[in-house]
């Protein structure tokens, strides 16, 4: 034995410790916040775009009251430029000459009109030649026959003739230029609106007396 106490004088189970090194440097202040930069947004210096344009109101609105625009009809169209009933026929205007314009009569017929050399009181193996033709129920039969090309000649009328069926005519009334009959209208002689529709057909032929 040295004389000098075991294990340096410190009892047995006594842990050592080392104590720590003093910090070289104070740490740093924890930030409250803290912010990523970023990179500016390109978009932010472009102009903002323009506002859209305001709805505008119909036409017959735009002089009304809030009002008057909710429960108020639009105004009336403008009248429409008047015009004759003679203007027209049957959809078709009228013809205009040099500028000066011809207005219809109101009320017409058609008329079948015999072209060729027929005649009417022999038995017919064909057909004659024809064709329709629209008059003006006020005319007169004189007019009518000088209209169709007869001489104005008292001997030359208008023979009104009836199919009888199977190629046979019958003649009818004569009415010659110059006669108390021709100064009669077609209306007169029961020429009008309805033959050849609801009624039967009215077939004519130049005459010449002989």
């Amino acid at each position: 034995m040295s004389g000098e106490p075991p294990n340096g004088g410190i009892p047995p189970g006594t842990a050592f410790y080392s104590a720590a090194p003093p910090p070289s440097m104070a740490p740093p202040p924890y930030p409250m916040y803290q912010f990523t930069p970023q990179q500016p947004d390109p978009c932010m210096f472009l102009p903002p775009p323009p506002p859209p344009p305001p709805v505008q109101p119909p036409p017959y609105f735009q002089d009304f009251p809030y009002h008057v625009r909710m429960f108020s009809p639009p105004p009336p169209p403008a009248p429409a430029t008047w015009s004759p009933p003679g203007a027209s026929l049957l959809g078709q205007p009228a013809p205009a000459f040099d500028g000066v314009g011809y207005l219809y009569p109101r009320d017409h017929t058609v008329l079948h009109i015999i072209m060729d050399k027929f005649m009417a009181l022999d038995p017919a193996t064909r057909l004659p030649k024809w064709e329709p033709r629209l008059f003006a129920t006020g005319l007169t039969i004189g007019e009518l026959i000088r209209t169709l090309g007869a001489p104005d000649d008292s001997k030359y009328g208008l023979m009104e003739v009836h199919e009888q069926g199977d190629g046979r005519w019958a003649a009818g009334q004569l009415i010659l230029q110059g006669s108390e009959q021709a100064k009669k209208t077609l209306r007169d002689v029961g020429w009008i609106e309805t033959r050849g529709f609801s009624t039967k057909p009215v077939w004519l032929k130049i005459h010449e007396a002989e």
